[in-house]
C-alpha cells in the first residue's frame, strides 16, 4: 500500500516538475547584426500609428503573445513588456519580425511602416496606465426608422477639463448587438468615423433574431487609444422574433450564442468542471502523501 502511495507521489511530482519546466522555458538568444539594430525607426509614435500597431497585433501577435504582451497567448511566446525586451532597439525588433524565428514567422512580406506601428503601440503596452493620458467622452445613440431604410446614429462629445461638450471629429464608432456572451459586431465595409458635427450614421441591412417580441439591444462604443472607454445601448424592435424552441433546428453547431446546441453546451461546462476536479485530485493526493510522509517520520 505505502510502495503504491508513494509511486503515485513521484509520478505527480514528475508531472507538476515537467509542467513547471515546459511554463518557465527561457528562449535562447537571439543575436541581431550590428547594422540592423542601429535602424532608427521613422515613424512617430502617433495615435494614428499605435492605432495601427493595435489592428495588426491583435490579428498577427495576440494569439502568441497575449493581449497585454505578456507572452501568456495560445503558444508560449516572449514577454514583450520585460526589461531584457525594452531594452533592445527598434532596429533590433524590427530585424526580428522581418526575419522570424521557430514558430515565429516571418513578417516580411507586410509593409514596412505597418511594422514599425506594430513596435510602437508593443512599447506602449508596458507604460503604467496611471501614466497614460486619454480624453473622456460620452456617446449617443439614435434610430431612424422609415419605409425603405433603418439607420443607426452616434453621437460622440469630447468632455474638456472644464466639463463642456464638444463634437469629437475623427472618433471611430464601434455598433454592434448584444447578446449573452458578448457583442457581435454589426458588418460595414466602411469604418464608422465621426464627421465634424461628431456623428456618424449606420445603415442597418442585417436580419438578426431578437427576443420573443423582436427586440435587440444595439450598442455603440468609442474605438482607439485616445479616448477613455465610452459606450451607449438602446433597445429596438428590428429584429426576428425568437420562438423560444429550444430543441428543434433552430439550434446548429455553425450558430453562436443563445442557439449553440445545448449538447455543446453541457460538453464544455462539464470539460470545465473535470479539469479543475483532476486538478483539484491531484492536490488532494499531494497533500495526503505529506500527511502519511509526516505520520512515517
Amino acid at each position: 500500500m505505502m510502495k503504491a502511495i508513494y509511486k503515485t507521489g513521484i509520478i505527480i511530482i514528475g508531472f507538476l516538475f515537467i509542467t513547471g519546466l515546459a511554463f518557465s522555458q527561457e528562449f535562447p538568444e537571439w543575436p541581431v547584426p550590428g547594422d540592423a539594430s542601429e535602424l532608427v525607426n521613422p515613424v512617430d509614435p502617433t495615435i494614428e500609428s499605435l492605432e495601427s500597431g493595435m489592428a495588426l497585433f491583435n490579428v498577427q501577435c495576440i494569439a502568441c503573445h497575449g493581449e497585454k504582451g505578456l507572452g501568456d497567448g495560445l503558444i508560449k511566446a516572449a514577454d514583450l513588456t520585460t526589461e531584457a525586451y525594452l531594452a533592445q532597439t527598434d532596429g533590433s525588433v524590427f530585424w526580428k519580425m522581418q526575419e522570424g524565428r521557430g514558430q515565429m514567422p516571418s513578417f516580411r512580406a507586410l509593409p514596412e511602416d505597418q511594422l514599425w506601428d506594430v513596435i510602437n503601440y508593443v512599447k506602449s503596452l508596458s507604460i503604467p496606465p496611471e501614466n497614460l493620458v486619454k480624453k473622456d467622452a460620452i456617446i449617443k445613440i439614435f434610430f431612424d426608422e422609415s419605409a425603405d431604410k433603418k439607420e443607426i446614429s452616434a453621437e460622440v462629445f469630447e468632455i474638456t477639463e472644464d466639463g463642456q461638450q464638444l463634437p469629437a471629429n475623427g472618433v471611430k464608432v464601434k455598433f454592434a448587438v448584444k447578446r449573452y456572451f458578448g457583442a457581435l459586431p454589426i458588418a460595414s465595409e466602411t469604418p464608422h468615423i465621426t464627421n465634424e458635427k461628431g456623428e456618424v450614421i449606420l445603415q442597418f441591412n442585417e436580419n438578426f433574431i431578437g427576443d420573443e417580441n423582436g427586440d435587440l439591444t444595439i450598442i455603440a462604443s468609442v474605438e482607439g487609444l485616445e479616448f477613455n472607454p465610452a459606450e451607449a445601448s438602446e433597445v429596438i424592435s428590428w429584429g426576428s422574433i425568437n420562438p423560444n424552441d429550444h430543441w428543434t433546428e433552430r439550434r446548429a453547431l455553425w450558430k453562436n450564442n443563445d442557439y449553440v446546441p445545448i449538447w455543446l453546451l453541457i460538453t464544455f461546462i462539464g470539460g470545465a468542471f473535470a479539469v479543475w476536479g483532476v486538478i483539484a485530485y491531484v492536490g488532494f493526493l499531494v497533500f495526503k502523501i505529506k500527511r502519511i510522509g509526516d505520520q512515517v517520520s
